[in-house]
């Protein structure tokens, strides 16, 4: 079962890229992921620091790291394709590292040389004010001498006030030099690339793959690869076309996390783990999982997938006290 949001305004067409670097799924895109989150309902998790609140791990930003689970589901109804990202940083010729400099130090110029006419149009404002200030309080000046000498030319007075008015108007008038002015608070910045798409030397036109099989025969994705890693991938797709927003469960000691709706708008009901079916359980696990849903106000549920009728089987356990 595919939810799709029809009113979403994104124009994005998949498959969209997904880079593998030592075995973890990164996507860089934020439209891509908005897309995804919002269609197929996949979370993933930021891992990047913010780099204006780098001293603090309550906020992540980009990249958003994929479960295995998710992974695969994706790469099986080909909405992503895998980058084998290491393979596609090549090493750079000398020319490529001479033109990557190059273009680096175009760029420290330009914003050095923007920085200088801030600094030069902000001189230039405070020397009119300066320039202002001057002339009123020469005027105000001459308009004390007169009324001390009892001069009865009011003729002058209303000169000298005529000119004040005037240059009040001179002040209020806005400097049409700073509206056309190219910097607006300018401040020095240093642009770090979090992309390496952009460089020369990167190259992943023969390093991508749209299928599990062709990742695995490269050895780039081989998960599941064991009889545990299907039993999840199997549970979890179910789970999925049952409508549920999935999230690792490994804070509350489970498999997954199950949401009703957006993780940004709903608190999780269950707590899934995966068991063989075949896995005899103790009376004190079972009384412990359900110990431990109910504290953190959920539902712990125990999943198993039943090999020979290809389905999956659901037990969900609430301590629900005595009387």
């Amino acid at each position: 079962m595919e939810i799709k949001n029809t009113n979403t305004s994104l124009e994005l067409k998949p498959p969209f890229k997904v880079h593998i670097s030592n075995n973890k799924a990164l996507l860089w895109n934020i439209e891509e992921i908005r897309f995804l989150r919002e269609n197929y309902r996949i979370v993933g998790s930021f891992i990047g620091c913010l780099p204006r609140y780098p001293l603090q791990n309550q906020l992540f930003g980009l990249p958003m790291t994929l479960l295995n689970e998710e992974v695969t589901l994706l790469l099986s109804k080909g909405l992503i394709i895998l980058v084998d990202d290491k393979k596609s940083h090549q090493s750079p010729t000398n020319a490529q590292i001479k033109e990557f400099e190059q273009k680096s130090f175009q760029e420290e110029n330009k914003q050095l040389q923007e920085y200088i006419n801030f600094i030069e149009e902000k001189k230039l404002k405070i020397k009119n004010l300066k320039k202002n200030n001057t002339l009123n309080h020469d005027i105000k000046e001459k308009i004390n001498k007169a009324k001390k000498t009892n001069l009865n030319d009011l003729k002058e007075e209303n000169t000298l006030l005529q000119q004040k008015k005037e240059s009040r108007n001179l002040e209020s008038t806005p400097n049409t030099e700073n509206k056309t002015s190219k910097v607006n608070g300018f401040a020095p910045i240093i642009n770090i690339k979090t992309s390496s798409t952009s460089f020369t030397w990167y190259n992943n036109n023969e390093n991508w793959f749209d299928s599990i099989n062709t990742a695995k025969q490269n050895n780039l994705w081989i998960w599941p690869s064991t009889l545990k890693d299907i039993q999840k991938y199997k549970i979890y797709s179910d789970l999925w076309n049952k409508g549920y927003y999935i999230t690792s469960g490994i804070k509350f000691g489970g498999d997954y996390l199950l949401y009703p709706g957006d993780p940004l708008k709903y608190h999780s009901h269950f707590i899934a783990t995966v068991f063989d079916i075949n896995k005899i359980i103790s009376p004190m696990d079972i009384i412990t999982f359900g110990r431990l849903g109910t504290t953190v106000k959920k539902s712990y549920m125990l999943c198993s997938w039943n090999q020979q009728e290809d389905k999956a089987i659901y037990f969900c356990l609430e301590w629900s006290g005595y009387g």
